[in-house]
């Protein structure tokens, strides 16, 4: 592959692929390396989405489901070096055979984990490249929460002077529980440093250090035990097996009462009936949610009408042209890595699932 034009197929939805090609054509171009660029305008259909990534996985729904390809798209694929995408179609190996990595454009990976465990293709996720933009995400959320700003914008509407009806809460001095302490976390602790919040953290691996921002953080073992002292709740952890309904009922309850949960994550993380429960007594505070475990959420949820619901449909990181060619920049380093028989960026543990 040394030298060679290197054959990058792009599955991406049709209103990305020409700024993404665009901005890997020109990393490349700078980098010196040889790239060709085929887009392949493929999504995946919602309910094999569903199929791939939820706690019952099912081959059979996934093949009944998938959207088919044709033959333009296969042609793509079985001449492909490399794929950039957010989610594979079923028997990649077979459809791609040439392919020496995927690099996914996302941090979280979990489609992508389901498809390609148990081949050989290495899979590199997009993880840091999102962390400041979903870390400034969450924070304007929280203090949306906590300065009562609903409440200012309907007096604001309603055109009425009524200083005793707004419950703005002081900022500084509480506590966010930050349950995942990588690129998103890290972000978000940064930046809370400069309201004067503490933020503990959740590591995996709590040897390797306490990160920049955070007064302490502890293991997946202690997870349970920081969530009566913490005002603010912040998942910002992979969806895996592992994690799958980290936050249920008895979390929640364990919650300090008026507290807010944010998920940045993955839907995949919150038992949402629970979340419903708590937040239709009043125990829980609120609920932001940029994700839920059916994507698009279904117009019958019950989340729409829950108390103190702060729901996005997955904006935190939208794919704006700064992002795409962050991803584009990733894309031409890992080329280069591969080439040179480097380790690739971010590569992705496939038994770990992130």
């Amino acid at each position: 592959m040394l030298g060679e034009r290197v054959v990058v197929a792009l599955l991406s939805p049709a209103e990305f692929a020409p700024m993404l090609a665009d901005a890997v054509r020109a990393h490349a171009d700078a980098a010196g390396v040889p790239v060709e660029l085929r887009i392949v305008d493929w999504t995946d259909d919602p309910a094999a989405r569903r199929a791939r990534t939820g706690g019952k996985r099912s081959a059979a729904r996934v093949r009944a489901h998938e959207r088919p390809l044709d033959e333009v798209q296969r042609e793509a694929l079985a001449g492909a070096d490399v794929l950039v995408g957010f989610e594979l179609p079923s028997d990649i190996e077979r459809l791609a055979p040439k392919v020496r990595f995927v690099q996914a454009t996302a941090a979280g990976v979990g489609a992508l984990v389901s498809t390609l465990r148990g081949t050989s293709i290495r899979l590199a996720s997009a993880a840091g490249l999102s962390g400041d933009k979903v870390a400034e995400f969450a924070m304007a959320r929280l203090l949306t929460v906590w300065s009562d700003a609903r409440t200012l914008d309907a007096l604001q509407r309603a055109r009425r002077w009524a200083p005793e009806e707004v419950d703005a809460a002081e900022i500084a001095r509480r506590s966010v529980l930050v349950v995942g302490t990588g690129g998103i976390g890290q972000a978000f602790a940064r930046r809370a440093g400069a309201f004067g919040l503490r933020c503990i953290g959740v590591r995996r691996r709590p040897e390797l250090g306490t990160p920049a921002g955070f007064e302490r953080v502890v293991g997946p073992e202690g997870f349970r035990a920081e969530l009566p002292a913490a005002d603010a709740v912040l998942l910002a952890v992979p969806a895996t097996d592992r994690t799958s309904r980290l936050v249920g009922a008895a979390e929640l309850e364990a919650m300090r009462p008026g507290a807010v949960l944010c998920n940045v994550a993955r839907g995949a993380l919150v038992d949402e009936e629970a979340l419903v429960a708590a937040l239709s007594s009043g125990h829980l505070g609120a609920a932001v949610l940029d994700v839920t475990a059916k994507e698009p959420l279904s117009r019958r949820s019950p989340l729409w009408g829950a108390p103190n619901v702060y729901l996005s449909p997955h904006v935190a990181n939208n794919w704006r042209p700064e992002y795409l060619d962050a991803v584009a920049r990733l894309v031409v380093e890992n080329i280069g890595r591969d080439l040179a028989g480097q380790p690739l960026v971010n590569l992705v543990d496939l038994d770990e699932g992130y």
